[in-house]
């Protein structure tokens, strides 16, 4: 298991291909996580992807919500998945429609 502090150093001053290592693993953690699977569904793999990119551009602005300068304005989302939050959604209730293990409530 990679810490934390490696995955830092590597953001700040490693190659190209180091922060994106690190951006995609990071990613595609966050993305299992949120779906409750151990790896990412061929048909949700985009998201990882366009997460990935957009992470990787913003190298050098993490934490901020706005950057503006010279007429240039930017502005970043509370979160990166809030753009696929709809999707997850979607492919999470197929998975509970698809006949595999039913849902149990207590009263």
């Amino acid at each position: 298991m990679v810490s934390i502090t490696e995955d830092v150093k590597k953001l700040l001053s490693g190659t190209v291909d180091e922060k994106l290592e690190v951006i995609e693993r990071r990613t595609n953690e966050r993305l299992c996580a949120m779906l409750a699977v151990s790896s990412i569904p061929t048909e949700l793999e985009h998201i990882s992807y366009e997460i990935t990119l957009k992470r990787f551009n913003r190298i050098g602005n993490e934490g901020m919500q706005s950057y503006s300068q010279e007429g240039l304005s930017i502005t970043f989302p509370d979160s990166d998945f809030n753009e696929y939050q709809a999707e997850i959604e979607d492919w999470k209730k197929a998975q509970d429609d698809s006949g595999g293990y039913g849902k149990v409530r207590l009263l």
